[in-house]
């Protein structure tokens, strides 16, 4: 079932992302990669033996690493708690991360640092409103490097002006693909 607007009182405004959390297999394998090579800060490695806030028993460490605007991404790593399936290599279109740089050669910075560390850059795409490239980090998560292109803002500005017409389209065009699906997994 999805979720209801609530019309009562207007949401307050989200002032950025703190940080998103992920799953690692190794912290130290993903303190390499994120501050070896990303540059990153490790600002705190955080070490638990039970779930905050419970008295339920888990061991598990926390990592936070530190981007430039002062906001962070994390990782658990809970050795108790392996599954192969959690660190396979996904689409980005399932699962990516994506960072942006200031100028084109800091994007080109990235690309030859991936490159030196032995790292596949999966593509080099130009987006016609960003630049992007990609990697893959330890833990099998898609991580992007992105440069807005000069135009950026009146492409993006463009888009907005279509956002209704767009959505209501991209509802008809694939509504019976979803209601058929819906059917087939009500039960589960």
């Amino acid at each position: 079932m999805s979720p209801q607007p609530s019309t009562k009182q207007p949401a307050p405004k989200i002032l950025s992302t703190h940080h998103s959390a992920y799953r690692c297999f190794d912290a130290e394998e993903t303190r390499k990669f994120w501050e070896d090579i990303m540059g990153m800060e490790l600002a705190a490695a955080l070490s638990f033996d039970k779930i905050s806030g419970t008295d339920v028993k888990l061991d598990y460490m926390h990592l936070f690493f530190k981007m430039g605007d002062g906001n962070f991404v994390a990782f658990f790593d809970l050795p108790d708690h392996m599954r192969p399936d959690l660190f396979k290599i996904r689409s980005g279109f399932v699962r990516h991360i994506a960072f942006e740089v200031a100028t084109e050669a800091e994007l080109e910075t990235f690309a030859k640092r991936w490159k030196d560390a032995g790292l596949k850059v999966d593509s080099d795409l130009d987006h016609s409103f960003v630049r992007s490239i990609y990697t893959y980090d330890p833990n099998g998560i898609q991580v992007e490097i992105l440069w807005k292109e000069p135009k950026y803002g009146e492409i993006l500005a463009g888009a907005k002006s279509q956002v209704k017409a767009s959505m209501a389209a991209w509802t008809a065009k694939t509504k019976a693909a979803k209601d058929a699906y819906r059917k087939q997994h009500a039960a589960a």
